[in-house]
């Protein structure tokens, strides 16, 4: 292995820029975008699963579920969090375009508090969103087996209907101790 390889083994996983994915984040429309993408065949899971937050497509929800609770979602959500760098931030370092930056900063401020509770507002429920919809497509693609869980729910209920019955009927049997006590 030479000195060269390395380099390509490190640009082999390279994902999105913090800035580009804060971009992403920072309208409902494109979050809305992302999160019901057309289906590709050429990437994971159809691109149906997709962690906005890491650019990363997933096979399936349990997958995805898997990589949300995890220390590489976490970190990348932690980095977000932070306004990233940029050139107008150098060039005030150095004490050019100062008031610009100021105001970029007092920018910043006002609208990050909102953009914050708009992207957890519509990610929160983003996995549940991804189950509702793959139920909806199973039962399109499988509509007798949806009749059967229907039935078979059914009978489970109406077994537990009468095993309450037969408990409560046990318990209002009056014995022969309770006769001779009044």
């Amino acid at each position: 292995m030479g000195r060269y390889s390395v380099k390509r083994y490190k640009t082999k996983r390279r994902t999105r820029d913090l800035d580009l994915i804060l971009n992403d984040l920072s309208s409902p429309d494109s979050i809305q975008k992302l999160k019901q993408q057309p289906e590709d065949e050429n990437l994971p899971g159809l691109g149906q699963y997709y962690c906005i937050h890491c650019a990363k497509y997933f096979l399936d929800n349990t997958a995805l579920k898997g990589h949300l609770r995890g220390k590489v979602h976490k970190r990348r959500v932690k980095e977000l969090s932070v306004n990233p760098y940029t050139n107008l931030e150098s060039e005030a370092a150095t004490g050019t375009n100062l008031e610009k930056f100021m105001e970029k900063v007092a920018k910043y401020k006002a609208d990050e508090g909102p953009r914050r509770e708009m992207e957890h507002g519509m990610l929160k429920d983003q996995t549940e969103e991804y189950d509702l919809r793959d139920r909806k497509k199973w039962e399109e693609l499988y509509p007798e087996k949806v009749l059967e869980e229907a039935q078979k729910a059914a009978e489970a209920a109406a077994t537990k209907e009468r095993k309450a019955l037969a408990a409560e009927e046990e318990t209002n049997i009056v014995t022969d101790d309770e006769i001779i006590m009044e």
